[in-house]
This record gives C-alpha cells, structure tokens and sequence, in this order.
C-alpha cells in the first residue's frame, strides 16, 4: 500500500486519494468431493464454489456481494450471495469455468468486477480413479486493486479489524495455506490482471462521467 497523497475531486463529486493504493488479497476456488458409490451420471460429486479472504477472515466490509455465474444447464444459473461466506454447494459431473462478478460496498464507489475460474472435479494425476476420501480443491490468488481510492472507505477499510468468517460448510480444513515466496510469480501475475481491470473499468468511468 503506497502513502496517502492529495485528494482530489472524483467524476461523481467524490473525495479521491491521489497517488494512493490499497491492495486486498482474496481467493476464488472450488473443492469437490467424489460421492464414491453414491455417484451416477449425472450426480458423481458435490461441489462448492467459494470466495474467501486470504486467511479464512470476514470481507463483508469490502464485498458487498458475490454473483456465481453457473453453467446454463444448471437451475438457476445466476446465484447472489450478499453476506459471508461468500459460497455455494451444488452437485454435478462436469467440469466447467465459472464467472464470479464481485460488487464492493457502497462507499467504495467502484464499479463490478469480473473473475473467471475453473471448477475442477478430477485429479489431473489420476482422473479416472477419483477418490471419495480426499477432495479436489483448485484455489486462485487475487488482488483487489483499488487505485485512487475514495478517502472515506479508504480511511474505513484501512482502520477495520476483520473476524474469521464461520464457514458452516466444513470446507475451511481443505483451504490452501499461501506462502508469499512461493508463489510471488503467480501472484505478481495475479495482480497484473486485476490491474488492468481495474484500470479499464476507471476509463470507462471516466468516458461516461
């Protein structure tokens, strides 16, 4: 996070910090487990979709709401979730990539922005013996970027002490523990996109104000 510089004046009359970033790391990811002789054809796992804060910790005050775009065969494909955890449990047998448009709270004054995920049900060492002891969990790094953020939610967020969030689905066991040396190439990579998404959805912003 850079120092706070100047403020200046937003397309919509907010007050904005110039020259200031704020960076909130969290993760989109799937894990799904075999049902074993429980499965059929179109009912071989139970899945969940998820989006988390990068220690399991409470991002209601940045998030607003998560919508889980599914695959258009499933009922209701469009799924809103407006308070942690930011989670849905569905069964299936294919896997599929999934869009997950995040909203930000409402002193945020930023626009939506869009994540593109793989729900994966099979490990690729072994795919056609899966197991209905360990799941398959595929987590992905990002950062939230917000670049020039408005003064109060950048004062709000920067002064707020987040909670774990109570996962009541059990899956908190099989999350993946980050190690920042290990994966700073992909996390750097991580970061460079939401960077020009973001970047992009202020253009946007500007070329309507």
């Amino acid at each position: 996070m850079s120092a706070p510089g100047e403020t200046f004046v937003g397309p919509r009359g907010e007050t904005r910090l110039r020259h200031t970033e704020f960076v909130f790391p969290v993760v989109v990811g799937t894990c799904a487990f075999y049902l074993g002789k429980k499965a059929t054809e179109t009912q071989s796992h139970k899945w969940y979709l998820y989006l988390r804060g990068l220690n399991n910790e409470d991002i209601g005050h940045i998030v607003k709401k998560a919508v889980f775009n599914l695959h258009p065969t499933f009922p209701n494909p469009q799924r809103e979730v407006t308070a942690p955890p930011f989670e849905i449990e569905e069964h299936g047998w294919g896997e599929f990539e999934v869009n997950v448009v995040l909203h930000f709270a409402d002193d945020s004054q930023e626009q939506p922005i869009e994540i593109y995920h793989k729900l994966k049900l099979y490990d690729e060492a072994d795919p056609n013996n899966p197991s209905a002891k360990k799941p398959v969990l595929n987590e992905q790094y990002e950062e939230l970027i917000f670049s020039e953020p408005v003064q109060s939610f950048f004062n709000r967020v920067t002064n707020y002490r987040p909670g774990q969030v109570h996962n009541p689905s059990g899956i908190t066991a099989h999350f993946r523990h980050y190690a920042p040396d290990e994966d700073m190439q992909r996390l750097t990579a991580a970061r460079q996109r939401v960077a020009v998404m973001s970047a992009s959805v202020h253009r946007q912003a500007e070329m309507l104000a």
